[in-house]
């Protein structure tokens, strides 16, 4: 097995991922990844670097300041 990874972002990549599409003994598999902010916020959320608030005046109190 070989595993080739494509960034299918481009006109030429989409065009390939479509052509490999066609062929019996291709088998795609595709991930999704997060962008760079929403990795950066579920990592935050995992390490525990949140804010915590009672009710949602206290949340927006915390966010005025």
């Amino acid at each position: 097995m070989t595993t080739i990874v494509i960034n299918d972002r481009t006109t030429g990549a989409k065009k390939m991922i479509e052509f490999l599409k066609t062929q019996s003994y291709v088998t795609i598999i595709e991930e999704k990844t997060p962008s760079a902010s929403l990795a950066k916020s579920i990592n935050e959320a995992k390490t525990g670097k949140v804010t915590r608030t009672k009710n949602v005046a206290d949340l927006l109190e915390k966010l005025k300041s």
